[in-house]
């Protein structure tokens, strides 16, 4: 008997919960009690698998936060609170504590959550669980929305994460400048809150992206009943020197990563110059990838042949 996945053990809890659940697979969970709307995220982040080598503790501890932030920003949602979980071995020292205090005060400044609660037990590694929550009156994009013609954008470029990644674990080599900067990539991710708040209103359609890109497309096309049909890789040109260095695939490098919070989002032409403004004026890497048209799945096209983008990323207990 095979193991099950992530995606495979959320589908079994769908079921048995059944449809009255009203569970809607999306970046974030919409609450109404009374007249109010709530808005909740939970998300776990677990040493062995979370944390790369050279990663500090304060850096943890944001990144907890940041997993939480992106999905509220690619709705266009300010988050206002949080309640933090942890797991900590016997083996962390007072130090090792005040590191991960110090991360959850200066992040939860930096984002204007404030954190009121939580929970500490022992475990044998590091966990650390985060809930967020917002309230909004306002109308939120879906990754499901997008429509025939709309064009997909991404709020900054992907693969360097990735080449971060394969510099710490892998041993792959880049000059000092370009591997600080792919480093910085995974140590101190940055979420694209202000934007998403400013620029949501503009999405038919959007998504966090850290899972991977490839995962983010397709599951847009998938709930959309849409073809995504991509004519530009969102990097840079450090990333792909670097790809080239190392002689590996830009395409997986880019589409099959993760731990890259960049809102993808889709809008309608007549909204795209309004998206452009801002991004310009608030500094934002804004790529336009492709657009949308009747069909299915995530096609890429280069140099006038097309090929299936899988899905592919991080995937727990696959990946």
């Amino acid at each position: 008997m095979k193991n099950l996945d992530e995606v495979e053990i959320i589908k079994t809890f769908q079921s048995r919960f059944g449809k009255r659940s009203k569970f809607r697979a999306d970046d974030v969970e919409v609450l109404k009690i009374g007249s109010t709307k709530f808005i909740v995220k939970s998300d776990m982040l677990v040493q062995s698998t979370d944390i790369p080598t050279g990663m500090r503790l304060d850096e943890a501890a944001r990144k907890s936060l940041v997993s939480c932030v992106s999905d509220f920003s690619c709705k266009g949602i300010k988050p206002a609170f949080a309640t933090i979980a942890l797991a900590i071995p016997r083996s962390f020292t007072q130090k090792m504590v005040n590191n991960l205090a110090d991360g959850f005060l200066r992040s939860s400044k930096e984002f204007g959550v404030h954190i009121i609660g939580g929970d500490t037990n022992e475990g044998k590694e590091l966990v650390i669980e985060v809930s967020m929550f917002g309230a909004s009156s306002k109308k939120m994009p879906l990754r499901g929305g997008s429509k025939t013609g709309d064009i997909i954008i991404t709020s900054g470029p992907f693969g360097y994460s990735s080449a971060g990644l394969k510099i710490v674990l892998d041993g792959f080599k880049a000059n000092p400048q370009t591997t600080k900067r792919f480093k910085k990539a995974i140590f101190r991710p940055k979420p694209r809150l202000d934007f998403g708040l400013k620029a949501a209103k503009y999405f038919s359609a959007s998504m966090d992206s850290s899972d991977g890109l490839a995962i983010t497309l397709n599951d847009m096309s998938y709930q959309s009943k849409k073809k995504f049909v991509i004519t530009s890789i969102p990097t840079g040109d450090d990333v792909i020197k670097f790809t080239r260095q190392n002689k590996m695939s830009l395409e997986n490098l880019v589409f099959c990563g993760g731990e890259e919070y960049e809102i993808v989002s889709t809008v309608h032409p007549w909204n795209l110059q309004k998206i452009r403004n801002l991004a310009k004026k608030m500094k934002i890497p804004l790529f336009e990838i492709g657009h949308v048209s009747d069909g299915k799945n995530v096609i890429l096209v280069d140099n006038y042949r097309s090929k299936v983008i899988k899905r592919c990323g991080w995937t727990h207990l696959r990946s």
